[in-house]
């Protein structure tokens, strides 16, 4: 994945910070899936994000789920994997 963007680093705006209802994961996944974005919207898959952030893929879908219910990100297309 680190092929398809000019990485300079990262920005995490002080509201997903400092916020306390997002845990440390959802705040780095947010900010991943930020850095992914572009004119196709992030296509990265939860086995990307558990090998980011060195987790399981479950913690990844439960993050990635609360990320949804509160707004912060939206599924766009889903094509099974």
């Amino acid at each position: 994945m680190d092929d398809v963007r000019d990485f300079k680093g990262v920005w995490i705006p002080r509201e997903i910070w400092l916020s306390k209802e997002l845990s440390m994961l959802e705040k780095v996944v947010l900010t991943e899936i930020a850095s992914l974005d572009n004119e196709s919207h992030c296509a990265a898959g939860n086995d990307y994000f558990a090998e980011f952030c060195n987790c399981s893929i479950s913690a990844i879908t439960k993050a990635i789920k609360h990320l949804q219910e509160l707004g912060f990100i939206e599924q766009v297309d889903f094509d099974g994997r």
